[in-house]
């Protein structure tokens, strides 16, 4: 078996142009590093989703009157707070002035 011997010119060729036997090796792994090459490209992809103009439309419309629920909910929460509020304000008025009438009153 015989050996290229080293030059400057054999430094700087592919190994095809040093060795031609290399060649039929070369020619088998390229079609495998192309491959491999493709599944990396294909890893690094992402999945895409397209949203229509109608999907959107429909999903800000349920996000308003998620909202507008929201806001009726807390609405009816201070009005019951201030319905409570002015319910206690009433009753203390009442025993109020139930103690002034009954201080005022001879009767008793």
């Amino acid at each position: 078996m015989t050996m290229a011997t080293l030059s400057p010119s054999s430094v700087l060729a592919t190994p095809i142009q040093v060795n031609p036997q290399v060649k039929t090796d070369l020619q088998t792994s390229e079609p495998q590093v192309a491959q491999d090459a493709q599944k990396v490209a294909k890893a690094e992809q992402t999945d895409t989703v397209t949203i229509s103009a109608q999907a959107v439309k429909m999903a800000d419309e349920k996000s308003v009157l998620a909202e507008k629920s929201a806001n009726k909910a807390d609405e009816q929460q201070a009005l019951q707070l201030a319905r409570d509020k002015a319910d206690s304000v009433r009753n203390e008025a009442q025993k109020s002035a139930l103690k002034a009438y009954a201080a005022a009153s001879p009767d008793q």
